[in-house]
């Protein structure tokens, strides 16, 4: 399973990740992409990230697509905890809080190698950063770790330790301190 959540679905990373999913689908038919987020509008053609989204997928594929629309925080837990790979395909990110949250449920993602990705994620270690629009390698990244459990579950682990070695609340607590002492100090 694959799954993407999101507190709203962001209609140009969602976009790249239909062409994207054709390409996992192809590979690997029984692959299933799982849409966890509230669907919008977009303002310039008036119809819904999920219609312009299904526009692009192939029959085959959207078949194996589930919008779940809106989810409570403890349902998005266990569908994190269930899922074999994350994906977070996004153009617009300042430090995303979707990728700490899996990678904290020791989580393998596939990202975007855009904005704070490069403070977050360690490429090949915590999971991928791929250019979203690059969609031969970002699917056959996101197949990789469909393939290969104990490369996930190595990863994951890896990226749970990032996560409380630099995003926890002590170590951030910490470093604003002395920030902040730096700033008020003469």
């Amino acid at each position: 399973t694959i799954l993407y959540f999101g507190s709203v679905i962001r209609k140009k990373g969602v976009l790249e990740l239909a062409h994207i999913f054709n390409l996992v689908n192809q590979q690997n038919p029984n692959a299933r992409l799982i849409m966890a987020g509230r669907d919008v509008i977009d303002i310039q053609s008036k119809k819904s990230t999920r219609s312009l989204f299904e526009e692009i997928l192939t029959e085959e594929a959207k078949k194996q697509v589930l919008w779940t629309g809106s989810l409570p925080y403890e349902e998005i837990k266990s569908r994190i905890s269930r899922a074999g790979v994350i994906v977070l395909p996004s153009f617009a990110e300042a430090l995303p809080m979707t990728w700490l949250e899996a990678m904290a449920m020791e989580k393998a993602l596939v990202t975007s190698n855009i904005g704070w990705a490069k403070e977050v994620m360690i490429d090949g270690e915590t999971g991928y950063t791929v250019d979203p629009k690059d969609h031969a390698t970002y699917s056959k990244k996101v197949l990789e770790l469909l393939k290969n459990k104990e490369l996930a579950d190595q990863m994951g682990k890896a990226a749970r330790k990032r996560v409380v070695a630099k995003f926890s609340t002590e170590v951030v607590v910490v470093e604003n301190i002395r920030f902040y002492e730096s700033v008020v100090r003469p």
